[in-house]
Formats: C-alpha cells, structure tokens, sequence
C-alpha cells in the first residue's frame, strides 16, 4: 500500500493515536531489537531481565557503564530525534494528535517537542532512577554522577537499596500511569498509526489493538511484518523517517 492511500484513511480522523517502536529511533542512530542487524543479534535479552538485575552485580555495571557513556539508548546518549519524531509532532500542531503510546525509553517524542502529557512511555525511560527498597526517585543525571565519583553500583544513600533506571525490564510491571494515560489515548482515537513496531510484546501491543476493537481503522507503518498485518486495515512497507514526514504532509492539505 502507498502513503497516499494511508493518508486518504486518515484523513478523516481528527485523533490519531500513533504508537511507536524501535524503528521510529533507528534514524537517529539507536538499533531496532528484532530486525536482522537488531540489537539482540548482539545482546542477550536474558541480560535485561528484572531477575539478573537484582541479583547479578556485573550486569548492573554494564548497565551504569551504558548510560554514562552514552551508548545505544543510555542517558547520555547524543542522538537526536529525526523527521519521525518531527511529524509526530506537526500532527499534534494540527490538533490531529490523541496522543503517543510508545515502547521506547530514548525520550526522543520529549526531545521533538511532545510535553509529557501526550506521551505515554510503556517501557519507562532513562530520564530517572529509582531504588528498588523504598522507591526514592532522583534524575538520572544525579545518580550518574555517583557513578562518575567511582560508585559502579550504585545504592540508595538512605537504605542502601539497589538502584536502577526507570526502563521497564523483561519481569517487570508497565507503569501504572503510562499504562492508564494510554489507554486515555486509545479510548479517545478515531484512527491508529502504528509506526516501527512489530507490535509483538505485550500487553503494550495491545493499546493500539484496543482502538481497533471499538472500530478505528489502523495503519501500520513498517519495514517487514507485524503481529498485527491481518488485522490492519493498510500496511505501508517502509522505513518510518521518510514515510511519516510525508504521510503528515499529505494529511496537512487535505
């Protein structure tokens, strides 16, 4: 299917409900996790689960080490958000936007322009830290500079509770309150674009699913298939930058 017929679909909409994965980031630099060149042809997805976390010492240093020296995703990371970001952004400037459910942590919607009341982050983000004992909270950058002064792993001060990143980990629970804003977004969409997602882990692909069953239409936007190709009304088979920057434009001037 070509973008022109996406936006054709869409243009009736007036809130679009867009739900991002890792592919809306690729442009910018981050890998995707499931592609043929993702990062779990590298990684062992068993290295980021909640249980080693707590219990291994050694995957908690590479964690720290990640986002201090701002690889892939870490919190210092230097990328940018690229023209997907961007359109998502302009379509939200048009009033069209119900919102951006999303499984990325990068905060790249944030760093577009998005206020953090049109983004629901499933997966949490690398913008805070938290100890896993009492549940104290503080920016990233702070804890980080525990790590700077040569703390590898990094304990709470007042109770000595291990400390992580506010990304949601394989075994954990999706933030009570991302969770709740998007499904706020879902139940006010009249359309669904689905972009760089597989919208194979659950429950969060189950948001832009959710949409559908009351009778949105979805397009999905997306370079090999989904779980969701028999159910969406179009497929655009492509790349998310180029795809999005032109979809919205189309939508524009209608």
């Amino acid at each position: 299917m070509t973008v022109e017929e996406a936006a054709a679909l869409l243009g009736p909409a007036r809130a679009i409900l867009v739900f991002t994965g890792a592919g809306v980031s690729t442009e910018s630099g981050i890998p995707d996790f499931r592609g043929p060149d993702g990062l779990w042809t590298r990684l062992d997805p068993d290295d980021f689960t909640i249980q080693r976390y707590l219990t291994d010492r050694e995957i908690r240093v590479r964690s720290w080490r990640l986002h201090q020296q701002g690889e892939l995703w870490g919190a210092r990371s230097s990328v940018r958000p690229n023209r997907a970001h961007d359109a998502v952004v302009e379509l939200h400037r048009m009033g069209r936007l119900a919102g951006v459910v999303t499984q990325n942590i990068d905060g790249l919607h944030l760093a577009a322009g998005l206020d953090e009341s049109m983004v629901a982050e499933l997966h949490g983000n690398v913008r805070r830290a938290h100890c896993v004992t009492c549940r104290q909270v503080w920016p990233i950058d702070e804890v980080l500079s525990w790590v700077d002064a040569g703390e590898e792993d990094p304990h709470c001060p007042d109770c000595l509770g291990l400390v992580k990143p506010a990304t949601v980990m394989f075994g954990e629970y999706l933030p009570e309150g991302e969770v709740a804003k998007a499904e706020s977004f879902a139940d006010r969409a009249d359309a669904v674009l689905a972009v760089g997602t597989t919208l194979s882990v659950w429950p969060a692909a189950d948001i832009p699913l959710r949409a559908k069953r009351r009778g949105a239409p979805l397009v999905i936007v997306n370079l090999g298939p989904t779980e969701a190709d028999h159910v969406a009304d179009l497929k655009v088979e492509a790349p998310a930058g180029e795809t999005l920057k032109r979809l919205v434009a189309l939508l524009r001037d209608q």
